[in-house]
Order: C-alpha cells, then structure tokens, then sequence
C-alpha cells in the first residue's frame, strides 16, 4: 500500500477531523492562535507524517518533534498541551486508515504512521524535557520494557 498517497487523498478529510478535535479539547494556546493558526500547525505535522511514509525515512520526524519542543516551549505551551494536538492528528489519520484502507494493509499501514507519530512524540518530550530540565533525558527504551524493565535500568 502507498501508504503516503492514501494520506494525501484524505488530507482534507483528515486535517478537518484533526481540527475539529483540537477545538473541542479547548487547548489553551490553540484557542488562542486560532483556526487557521491551528490548521497550519496539524498540516505542517501531517506532510512529516507523509514524508516519512513516503521516503521511508524517519529523519523528518525527528528534527521535527525537536523544532517543535523548542518552539512551544519558549511560548509557554504545557507538554501535554502539545502532545494533546498531535495525538488529535494521530486519532484522525487512524479513523481514516481503519475506514478506507485495504484489510490487507491495515496493520502495515497504521505501524507505519504510528511509528512517525511516536518518533515526533518522543523527540517532542525528551527535548522539552530537555529545555525544562539541567541535562537531557534519555529516550524511552521500549525493548526494556517489554523485556520487564523499566527505563534506563538495566540487569547487572
């Protein structure tokens, strides 16, 4: 599946419904820029997504999640404000996907956005983090976890 060409087809549909949930979360900062504002934002977010879908490439996403932190952290956003609109994003390209994609490629294609969109969020935390805090965090190490440990601790 073109996983890049069917989010370009579903681009309107997709950044409505990102839209329409960012407003009815009442996002503080969001409210305030405003519509078109916040529009601009979900589709600066949506062509990383498509990008990395369609390079293949996960560089996009991580230099985007950092700019992002940078960003919003020196305008006063709260983290979860912010990881709040990407997942508004994330819900509505998932509906998408679940609606109109192909069964066969469903499981590709929802792994392959839900990668992009947890790359920009986990680079969004560490470096927010990073601006909040003295040193940087290190990055969540998922192996660890599903192996039973937790974070950066590792079995001596």
């Amino acid at each position: 599946m073109d996983v890049a060409g069917f989010l370009e087809a579903q681009r309107d549909a997709i950044l409505a419904a990102a839209g329409a949930a960012v407003a009815g979360r009442h996002l503080v900062h969001y409210q305030a820029a405003g519509d078109e504002a916040t529009t601009e934002r979900l589709r600066a977010l949506f062509d990383v997504v498509v990008a990395c879908c369609r390079q293949h490439r996960i560089e996009p996403a991580l230099e985007y999640g950092h700019a992002l932190a940078i960003e919003r952290h020196a305008a006063d956003h709260s983290l979860g404000e912010v990881q709040t609109a990407i997942n508004t994003l994330e819900e509505a390209v998932w509906q998408s996907l679940v609606r109109d994609a192909p069964p066969a490629a469903l499981g590709y294609a929802l792994g392959l956005v839900s990668t992009v969109l947890g790359t920009v969020k986990d680079r969004l935390a560490c470096t927010y983090l990073a601006e909040v805090t003295a040193h940087a965090p290190a990055t969540l190490r998922l192996d660890h976890l599903f192996e039973g440990f937790e974070g950066d601790v590792h079995p001596g």
